[in-house]
């Protein structure tokens, strides 16, 4: 999960991979499925440029699944997070334009799919990141976020992470606490070193702010 205005942007959980590879095969679902598999092969690239041709790659895929389909909510998803990643590597300045060409993405997957976890979780970071003046909601994020868990309650570890967040960001780091430990549980169950080294950097900074507040 990046830092910064499009946070909420989180590779696809295990079992939503799943869901792709059992879903009836069809052209566009074939193509969202790409769109999906380089949106994984640019969180785990090491370079910015392989991220960014990953990315690109993965865009292009879900804009042609969309093409064929409209109605794929997983392409839509796939095309909001592929942009989101691209605008984040090439430094946009996060503007109204960019942020309402995204949550349309977002929004279009969940009206196809309201129980997508991973379109939930993304637009729960949203509405944690964005100004009021745009949109941000501390509620609407922490529902958003908590269905994502409560949907997937043994993956959604981007979606923990982030409502931990969202405590801090309330001046209630002790409730982050038991949402972060169960994340890093997970994420080293699923051998995800990234999201068990981020959830683990802020474990250790929420409990550093609760010693310091007592």
């Amino acid at each position: 999960m990046a830092i910064g205005i499009f946070g909420g942007i989180a590779p696809p959980s295990s079992a939503q991979q799943v869901a792709y590879l059992n879903a009836a095969p069809t052209p566009s679902r074939d193509l969202s499925r790409h769109a999906i598999e380089c949106l994984q092969r640019g969180e785990d690239a090491p370079t910015k440029e392989a991220k960014l041709l990953a990315y690109q790659e993965g865009l292009k895929y879900a804009e042609q699944a969309i093409a064929q389909d409209d109605s794929d909510a997983d392409a839509h998803f796939a095309r909001f997070a592929n942009r989101g990643r691209i605008l984040l590597l090439e430094g946009a300045t996060p503007n109204p334009l960019n942020l309402l060409k995204i949550n349309r993405e977002l929004d279009r997957a969940l009206e196809l799919n309201p129980n997508h976890a991973d379109a939930l979780a993304a637009k729960g970071g949203l509405y944690r990141q964005l100004p009021r003046l745009l949109g941000g909601s501390e509620s609407k994020a922490e529902q958003c976020l908590a269905r994502a868990i409560a949907i997937e309650p043994d993956r959604a570890v981007g979606a923990r992470i982030e409502l931990a967040q969202l405590y801090r960001d309330r001046g209630e780091p002790e409730r982050g606490i038991p949402v972060l430990r169960a994340a890093i549980s997970i994420a080293q169950r699923d051998g995800k070193k990234r999201q068990t080294d981020e959830a683990e950097d802020l474990l250790r900074q929420l409990t550093g702010e609760i010693k310091a507040g007592k």
